[in-house]
């Protein structure tokens, strides 16, 4: 059965119950909805929407769900675990990447944790000379090793790698993901590169990063993190709006996600964090304009006037 985008009905079902929610909220999941976001479009047989069928994710669902972290007494940390060499010329800062993923989960502490290599137990393939490593037994690894951190802090962790990652052989590959009954996931930056296509990775190694590609793979960076994470509290993939919670198969639909959660996902995520919303798009928009996602900056600050 082919995609049919949610009607409004549809939609506002999803949302659920908003009576009890503080007047910005309200606002933000209600008020000048069209002017922020869009349907998701028609997918490409090659699409996520095209190849795997959604049902989408309602309030009621969600709050029934039992495998989503929610932060309670000291588990408020979530602990971000690099894996392989980050030492690229063309990589993304990671310190800059968590700004934002502390200002998204408002709430939660974001920590970095020392990096550690592949070890001999990750089981990895050649894929056209490619190296890739299969993310099931990275995130047993991070579960095997949670007594190594402070256990009584950690809520989630999550790996990042340079390194290409796959779920299993049937796939080519996979930009991130979480086991949320375990609180881990892992995400790659192998393919978020403009230049991953179409560039050997020696080349990769001697092509200045031009301004255009540092915001392309910044907005890339910080919408897998905050994608990944998002599964772990909870939220599955959307299909009420375009929006950060989408799938995605392929570059094209990457960049069509937002680094914004639509109302329905918006609802879900301030039901477990409880975050003040108009501070939060404040402080956003404030860290999007001082890096150059000028898109995301003004997005934020549209918001910010429909609150009022």
């Amino acid at each position: 059965m082919s995609f049919q985008s949610p009607d409004k009905q549809r939609i506002a079902d999803a949302l659920g119950d908003i009576s009890n929610l503080p007047n910005d909220m309200r606002m933000a999941v209600t008020n000048r909805l069209d002017e922020s976001f869009q349907p998701v479009p028609k997918p490409n047989e090659g699409d996520w929407l095209g190849q795997h069928q959604e049902r989408g994710q309602t309030m009621k669902s969600f709050e029934k769900k039992t495998s989503k972290a929610v932060p309670h007494g000291t588990y408020k940390t979530i602990f971000i675990q690099p894996i392989g060499s980050f030492d690229h010329p063309r990589a993304a800062k990671l310190d800059l990447i968590l700004e934002f993923a502390r200002i998204f989960f408002t709430g939660c502490e974001v920590e970095l944790l020392p990096g550690i290599d592949f070890n001999s137990n990750m089981t990895n393939r050649d894929n056209g000379g490619t190296r890739q490593y299969l993310t099931g037994d990275i995130h047993t690894y991070l579960s095997q090793t949670r007594h190594k951190r402070n256990a009584t802090h950690e809520l989630l962790c999550v790996a990042v790698t340079m390194a290409d990652i796959y779920p299993d052989e049937s796939w080519n590959f996979v930009y991130g993901q979480a086991r949320p009954l375990e609180g881990v996931g892992v995400y790659s930056f192998a393919r978020l590169d403009p230049l991953f296509y179409h560039s050997t990775s020696a080349e990769l190694l001697t092509t200045p990063l031009t301004e255009e590609h540092r915001v392309i793979m910044l907005r890339r960076c910080i919408k897998i993190l905050l994608h990944e994470v998002g599964h772990l509290f909870g939220l599955n993939h959307c299909i009420y709006y375009v929006c950060l919670m989408n799938g995605a198969n392929n570059e094209k639909e990457m960049d069509r996600q937002t680094l914004f959660l639509c109302p329905v996902c918006l609802h879900k995520l301030y039901s477990s964090l409880l975050f003040d919303v108009r501070h939060l798009y404040e402080a956003f928009a404030n860290l999007c304009g001082k890096h150059g996602l000028k898109i995301e900056q003004t997005w934020y600050q549209h918001r910010l006037e429909c609150l009022n």
